[in-house]
C-alpha cells in the first residue's frame, strides 16, 4: 500500500465542515472512490437497465418491462449499501495513512443484513405512523458503516447506530437533509440533460457516470458523518480522552510509623 495524507477521523465536524471535507477528500482520491463505485454500478446499469430494460437501444424514452423495472428498483436498494460498505473501509484506511486497493473488499453480507433489518424497521414505523418511521430512518442511518467497522449483526448494528445518534437526532437529521438537498440541486440539471439525449448508448454511459458520482458522494458524506458522531460519542468534549478533563488527583499522604526517624 502506498502512503496517503492522513485524515483526522476523531475530529468533530459540523455540516459545513462535513461538506468541505467530503469534497476535498473526494477530489484527492476521486479515481479510487469512482472506481469502486463503478465496479458495482456499471454491470447493473448496462445489463439490467440497458439491455433488459431496453434503454441501451431506446434511451430514456424506452418502456422498461415490469420485471426489469422491479429488479432495477431492488438493485437500487442494494447498490448504495455496497458502495457505502466500500467507502467506509476506504476512509478508515485513509485515516490510518494508507490508500487501499479496489480489490480489498469489506464485509458485504453483514452490511446487507443490517440494512435489510433497518429497512424493515423503517417501513414498520412508517406503517404505524409517519413520525416513528422518520425517527427510525435517521436513527439507523449508519447501520451499514457500523456493521462493516464493528463486525456486528444487523440488530446490534441498528442499536449501535441509534446510540450514535442519541441526543443528536435533530442535528443529524438536519445535516443529512442539507447534504441531500445540495446533491439533488447539483445533479438536477445534468440529469435532465441526460434524459434528453436520443442515443441509447450515450444515455446509458452518461447515466452511469451520474449515478456513480452521486452514489459515491452520498456514501462518502454519510461515512464522514458516521466517524464524526463516533468521535463525539467517545470523546464528547473533544478529541482528547475524557480523563484529560478531570482535575488531577492529589497524592495520598504517607502515614508515618512512630518507629520512623
Amino acid at each position: 500500500m502506498q502512503e496517503a495524507p492522513e485524515i483526522d477521523l476523531d475530529a468533530h465536524r459540523d455540516a459545513g465542515d462535513l461538506i468541505a471535507t467530503t469534497l476535498v477528500l473526494f477530489a484527492r482520491h476521486a479515481a479510487l472512490f469512482l472506481s469502486v463505485t463503478l465496479v458495482i454500478v456499471a454491470p447493473v446499469m448496462v445489463l439490467v437497465t440497458g439491455v433488459w430494460g431496453g434503454r441501451l437501444a431506446g434511451g430514456s424514452a424506452a418502456d422498461m418491462p415490469v420485471a426489469a423495472a422491479a429488479v432495477t428498483a431492488a438493485l437500487a436498494f442494494v447498490m448504495p449499501v455496497l458502495v457505502t460498505a466500500l467507502h467506509v473501509t476506504i476512509v478508515r484506511d485513509l485515516g490510518a495513512g494508507r490508500v487501499p486497493t479496489v480489490a480489498e473488499a469489506p464485509r458485504f453480507p453483514l452490511a446487507l443484513a443490517a440494512v435489510v433489518v433497518y429497512t424493515i424497521l423503517v417501513l414498520g414505523g412508517a406503517i404505524l405512523l409517519i413520525v416513528p418511521g422518520i425517527w427510525v430512518f435517521i436513527a439507523g442511518y449508519f447501520a451499514t458503516q457500523t456493521a462493516v467497522m464493528e463486525r456486528c449483526g444487523p440488530l446490534a448494528a441498528f442499536r449501535r447506530s441509534s446510540h450514535l445518534v442519541e441526543g443528536r437526532w435533530w442535528r443529524t437529521a438536519g445535516t443529512l437533509l442539507l447534504g441531500w438537498v445540495l446533491l439533488t440541486i447539483a445533479s438536477y440539471l445534468p440529469g435532465r440533460a441526460i434524459d434528453a439525449i436520443p442515443s441509447g448508448v450515450l444515455y446509458i454511459a452518461l447515466y452511469i457516470l451520474l449515478q456513480v458520482l452521486t452514489l459515491s458522494l452520498t456514501a462518502l458524506f454519510g461515512t464522514l458523518l458516521y466517524f464524526s458522531l463516533q468521535a463525539r460519542n467517545e470523546h464528547p468534549f473533544g478529541a482528547a480522552p475524557v480523563g484529560a478533563y478531570l482535575p488531577p488527583v492529589p497524592p495520598t499522604p504517607t502515614v508515618r510509623s512512630r518507629r520512623d526517624p
